[in-house]
């Protein structure tokens, strides 16, 4: 590896200037679970140590093919488990780069987005392809897109959001046309949802900051409202159950035979494949796995329990995206620092606003500078229709950009 910046960051040629060329130039950071033929790929965990793919996950195929100067891996959380010690932020903000490619599992682009002043965006699920994608959950995650301006955000989502005939969890019917003409409602026709259940999880300070955004939006026309959702609160119960489970089964092939970290002490097969994940996993997803398997071999009701609730949810929240254009909300709360989490409570407890998006399949937008607490950036979280991504683009680019 060449490590520059402090270890900032690994750049994948040593000759690679450090930031940005030109302001229109599309220079991108990518979190190290996106697979570039040669690079290391180590998503955070010892489990992938030395690990280095044979070729380019289907996305940074996309994203070279449509300009992207790809510089180099930043650090990430182990296996994109929240964003803990993770310094995207930091590098979108020192201007290092203007877009940043990963992964949004649980809201993790769009709080890195709201911690760098950026736009940041998780597409609808089963519209950009996951193969060579490193990931922890099979139906929660997809690739997020964060980026310094709306116009390259657009741009990245239509070069990324492409069939993949690898990718079974595509869907190929009623896409989004990010290449469209780009034509957002007048601000009288457009309808904003707010869930009083979501907002009652705002301590004083950010409802404050939250209502102070609300006001903006109505004085530019929008037309904004409350929405109940009283079964808001299985969100996240939904995501932990099915989330640890997904996860348990998915780290599952780290078992240190193929390749990744293998324990030296072992004295036979089975001690070495023990001792291997032992050794592998950090404290943090360790715990997550556990749960995970008990919820997977103890305690199996739970688990079809969880998917049954997550069925009613996305059914109601269908209805409810018939009733509005899009739900706002913040990204963050104020009171909760997602990148210091350091257990499974903390994790969910600072994702708790972003988390529905991902249970429910849902397209949804970080807007930079809008959501303020002080000096401190908590993002306007937008969440549209399923497969309303353009929509959801379009109308932030043109109603919200430079607001």
């Amino acid at each position: 590896m060449n490590d520059k910046s402090d270890n900032l960051l690994w750049y994948a040629n040593p000759d690679s200037p450090e930031g940005i060329n030109a302001p229109d130039e599309i220079t991108a950071v990518l979190r190290p679970n996106l697979s570039v033929a040669g690079w290391p790929a180590e998503a955070g965990s010892k489990a992938l140590e030395n690990y280095r793919p044979p070729e380019d996950a289907a996305v940074v195929a996309h994203a070279g093919k449509a300009g992207a100067r790809l510089i180099g891996m930043s650090r990430m959380s182990e296996l994109g488990f929240g964003i803990t010690g993770e310094n995207a932020p930091r590098l979108l903000s020192e201007n290092r780069c203007n877009v940043f490619l990963g992964t949004d599992g649980m809201g993790e682009a769009r709080h890195t987005a709201a911690l760098a002043g950026a736009w940041g965006f998780k597409p609808s699920f089963g519209i950009a392809s996951t193969t060579g994608v490193i990931r922890l959950f099979s139906s929660l995650e997809t690739i997020g897109i964060v980026a310094a301006a709306p116009s390259h955000l657009k741009a990245l989502a239509g070069a990324l959001c492409r069939k993949d005939e690898f990718d079974f969890s595509m869907l190929h019917d009623g896409l989004p046309d990010f290449f469209g003409p780009g034509k957002a409602a007048p601000p009288d026709e457009v309808r904003i949802g707010i869930l009083p259940e979501q907002i009652d999880l705002l301590d004083e300070s950010d409802k404050n900051a939250f209502e102070s955004a609300v006001a903006g939006l109505v004085g530019k026309g929008f037309r904004v409202e409350p929405v109940s959702f009283p079964e808001y609160g299985n969100f996240q119960l939904v995501h932990h159950v099915m989330g640890a489970v997904e996860a348990f089964s998915s780290a599952g092939k780290y078992d240190g035979v193929r390749y990744g970290h293998r324990a030296k002490t072992a004295g036979n097969w089975n001690e070495m494949y023990l001792e291997s994940r032992r050794e592998a996993f950090g404290a943090l997803v360790k715990s997550f796995l556990f749960q995970g398997a008990w919820f997977q071999f103890k305690n199996y009701p739970a688990f079809e329990h969880a998917a049954r609730l997550r069925a009613g949810l996305i059914e109601q929240t269908r209805e409810l995206m018939g009733r509005v254009d899009f739900i706002a909300s913040p990204v963050r709360r104020g009171d909760r620092d997602a990148s210091a989490a350091i257990n499974v409570d903390d994790v969910y407890g600072a994702f708790a606003l972003t988390i529905p998006a991902n249970v429910a399949g849902l397209p949804s937008l970080c807007v930079p500078g809008l959501v303020s607490r002080g000096d401190t950036d908590l993002g306007l979280q937008l969440t549209g229709g399923h497969l309303k991504d353009d929509q959801l683009l379009d109308f932030a680019a043109t109603h919200l950009a430079g607001a």
